[in-house]
């Protein structure tokens, strides 16, 4: 036990702000103090490398609240504890921690915890606003996303080895990063205690059983870090030096100079204060120029974090009950949408009675507050688990495949896991294609989960927590399938934003409010404007009037069919009729193939093939060559006999 040094030149300072922090005059510490027992600080530094006590005098307390000045002392090197009694503790306000250990390390004592360092020279930077409407959101573990070995980056898993993947962010068109938990945590979890994401928000403990007599274990790992930590401290263990705060600065500062935004996740106990909780938000968006946050608690104040001003243009996220319907003067407030991740799901495998939802969920956007869309996310299976499991398979994690959620709405298109058979890859490329279709050509706000966008598998897990290894870990050596899938996914991101009926700011409401002859969205079936709304139904086609831009720009002349068939079958739909010099043509399709479009007496029909979603776009007539229009007439019954002839 250390010694208690008392120091003389011991003076009463301000109480507020909690702290400690160098000052002119010396080192301020502040603090809450409970209870009648002696409590101060445990100082390490130069001359006291095994620590040494220093208590708060009576008169420099003001109910719970002990402040003191330790004029003259000036050890900048110097790290501390606080105590109180026998108790010794972090300062849960403390701004940066001694990076001592690796990640994973269990920890022989408490990281010591260390006053704010030197003033950061951010230059020209600024914080980033992206309105809902404009988002592109991709969410990442910052250890995962380069840990893994073909990951191509220098430092693996850490702030900079994110930083070197920032030119392939801006290639794939993101301009929002959302990152899981990154301020300081003890990534070793005690024994017997197990995080879910879904125990993490009520809880964050559920009992384990019991070790076996004997038998070493190795230590569980919190990979995905919701529990209580230091929140006002970037974590140390994801910085490859010493410096975790500035590395953390450096990160920011590189993304925001490429466009693109970053914002955080944060894990807060129900008991947590909601000022407390305002007070850690504005600080990581003045001290960090963080942009964005998604809050995940068991009781939050989202009205009182919304009202406040520092944060009118911070991204602020939570769960739908969380936000309710604040209607703010800025719009930056927005929820994560499970409707619209089940609904999507259980669309895209063909469930019955479905076809309702997904016209609610296509349209659906809010004017009070952002909607967020995703059809698969850190919790839960990747998207690629989606299209090959039917059931989770979490044996990995030591609790008998017991953990994470049983319903999915997945389907494994045949074959449980891998399958090397042609017929099953292509139907799962296929089906990819289909989910990154209806989220970026939905309204609202789409989430990619980082490593989605090439077929990253976590091989059937859908709750990693404990898996710092290749589970849960984004593996870059992509497949054929993986490179296929992402040239798409680039391709459906880059139509979206360039488009604004695409990300339309305001609800779409399905009528001709500009009276030029067609509504902002209207839906059709076999017959154009005649959908199929019955619990069968599983086909539907989509117009997008590009004449409803936004308020003050220039129109956008562009029409878009989109042609949803999630048939086992092959469908046809009626392509409405456009003004008068244009034409329908083919754009893309997430089965290979070009789908023919079938020109009738006064209308024209899609051929669609089974379980695919065909994009057609309005452009101007050219003059008709006899010689193509007769080979393309010949050459139609072929196709459509092969398509039925595949479909079999």
């Amino acid at each position: 036990m250390q010694k208690t040094f008392q120091i003389k030149h011991v003076d009463r300072t301000k109480m507020y702000p909690l702290g400690v922090s160098f000052e002119e005059e010396g080192l301020r510490i502040s603090t809450v103090c409970e209870g009648n027992e002696e409590a101060g600080i445990i100082l390490y530094d130069r001359r006291h490398q095994e620590g040494v006590r220093v208590p708060f005098p009576e008169t420099c307390r003001i109910g719970m609240v002990c402040a003191m000045l330790l004029s003259g002392y000036r050890d900048r090197s110097m790290s501390y504890l606080f105590y109180r009694g026998d108790e010794v503790y972090q300062d849960p306000l403390c701004k940066r921690v001694d990076n001592l250990c690796g990640y994973g390390v269990p920890k022989p004592s408490l990281s010591h915890c260390k006053a704010a360092g030197d003033s950061y020279d951010w230059g020209d930077d600024e914080n980033i606003h992206v309105p809902y409407e404009e988002m592109i959101l991709y969410a990442l573990h910052v250890r995962g996303y380069t840990k893994h070995r073909s990951s191509g980056v220098k430092w693996k898993g850490t702030y900079v080895g994110l930083t070197e993947k920032i030119p392939y962010l801006k290639e794939l068109g993101i301009n929002m990063v959302l990152l899981m938990p990154a301020y300081e945590f003890d990534e070793i979890m005690p024994e017997n205690q197990v995080k879910t994401i879904e125990q993490a928000v009520l809880s964050y403990k559920q009992e384990l059983p019991s070790p076996d007599e004997g038998k070493e274990k190795s230590p569980r790992i919190n990979y995905w870090g919701y529990q209580q930590g230091l929140y006002y401290v970037p974590k140390s263990a994801y910085a490859h030096g010493k410096d975790a705060a500035g590395e953390y600065k450096d990160m920011v500062r590189a993304f925001h100079k490429a466009g693109i935004g970053v914002a955080m996740q944060f894990y807060f106990p129900a008991q947590m204060n909601p000022v407390e909780i305002l007070d850690i938000l504005k600080y990581w968006v003045l001290e960090y120029h963080i942009d964005g946050f998604h809050l995940m608690s068991a009781s939050l104040s989202m009205e009182l974090i919304a009202r406040e001003p520092l944060l009118a243009r911070t991204m602020l996220l939570a769960g739908e009950k969380d936000v309710g319907r604040w209607a703010g003067k800025t719009r930056n407030l927005g929820c994560l949408s499970d409707g619209f991740l089940y609904d999507m799901r259980r669309f895209l495998k063909g469930d019955d009675n479905m076809i309702n939802q997904f016209l609610l969920r296509v349209r659906e956007n809010k004017d009070e507050i952002g909607v967020i869309n995703s059809i698969a996310r850190w919790d839960g299976f990747r998207l690629m688990d989606l299209v090959s499991y039917d059931r989770k398979h979490n044996e990995g994690n030591g609790e008998d495949n017991q953990d994470g959620t049983d319903y999915n709405c997945s389907w494994n298109c045949g074959v449980e896991g891998k399958s090397r058979r042609k017929n099953i890859q292509d139907l799962r490329l296929q089906q990819m294609k289909n989910a990154v279709t209806l989220l970026f050509m939905s309204q609202g706000t789409p989430l990619l989960y980082g490593g989605d966008e090439f077929a990253n598998t976590q091989m059937g897990n859908n709750n990693p927590y404990c898996q710092d290894n290749d589970i849960a870990w984004i593996k870059w050596n992509m497949t054929e399938m993986g490179r296929e899938l992402l040239d798409y996914t680039k391709f459906m991101i880059g139509l979206r934003k360039a488009h604004r009926i695409l990300h339309s700011r305001t609800l779409l409401r399905g009528v001709d409010t500009l009276s030029c002859g067609f509504p902002d969205i209207s839906f059709h079936g076999r017959e154009a404007w005649r959908p199929d709304t019955t619990p069968i139904s599983r086909s539907m086609g989509i117009m997008y009037c590009g004449f409803y831009g936004a308020e003050g720009e220039p129109e956008d002349e562009c029409f878009f069919y989109i042609a949803v068939n999630m048939h086992w079958e092959v469908n046809y739909l009626g392509l409405p009729k456009l003004p008068k010099g244009r034409h329908w043509v083919y754009r893309a399709s997430t089965s290979r193939g070009i789908p023919d479009i079938e020109d009738k007496d006064s209308s024209q029909e899609l051929c669609v093939p089974a379980r695919a979603i065909v994009l057609c776009i309005a452009e101007e007539e050219k003059p008709a060559d006899p010689e193509k229009a007769g080979k393309k007439k010949a050459d139609r019954g072929k196709k459509k006999k092969g398509m039925k002839e595949a479909d079999a």
